[in-house]
């Protein structure tokens, strides 16, 4: 008799209840393509203060990062510098294009502190960068080449 007064609810709430544990949504999305990685990691389209900065590239695995760099510029802009001339990487792989122009950079250096707590100072800079560039993954702009490091 009480189901009938409730009409379709009891089904509804017997279904829901049947779907398990909820899991955040990052626990089931997919890893960043090296090109998203590099985005997270190095493009910020202005200054920034390492301290602040540097969380974000840090929860990604959850240490403190020796060192990084931030361009002061757009992924559009920085993607563009693939497809200039090739150059030798340091790693020795010919994949690398080094950018026209110099452009803003803010250099992180850990000074110390322990994840999720780290410090870092920040040094502006204005400098030529050189980045190694792929071919686009599933999920990333379709540019012809990515920047997928910083050399």
């Amino acid at each position: 008799m009480m189901l009938d007064l409730l009409g379709p609810f009891p089904l509804l709430l017997l279904l829901l209840g049947s779907w398990g544990p909820v899991h955040p949504l990052g626990a089931w999305a997919q890893p960043p393509t090296r090109a998203q990685w590099f985005a997270i990691q190095h493009i910020s389209t202005g200054p920034v203060q390492c301290n602040m900065a540097m969380r974000r590239v840090n929860n990604y695995n959850q240490r403190c990062k020796p060192q990084n760099t931030f361009l002061h510029d757009t992924f559009q802009n920085v993607a563009a510098t693939c497809l200039l001339p090739n150059r030798t990487c340091k790693n020795g792989q010919n994949n690398c294009h080094q950018s026209a122009n110099r452009i803003g950079m803010t250099y992180c250096s850990h000074t110390g502190g322990t994840y999720p707590n780290c410090r870092y100072s920040t040094t502006p800079q204005n400098q030529f960068y050189t980045v190694a560039c792929n071919p686009p993954q599933l999920g990333d702009p379709p540019y012809p080449l990515v920047p997928v490091h910083l050399d």
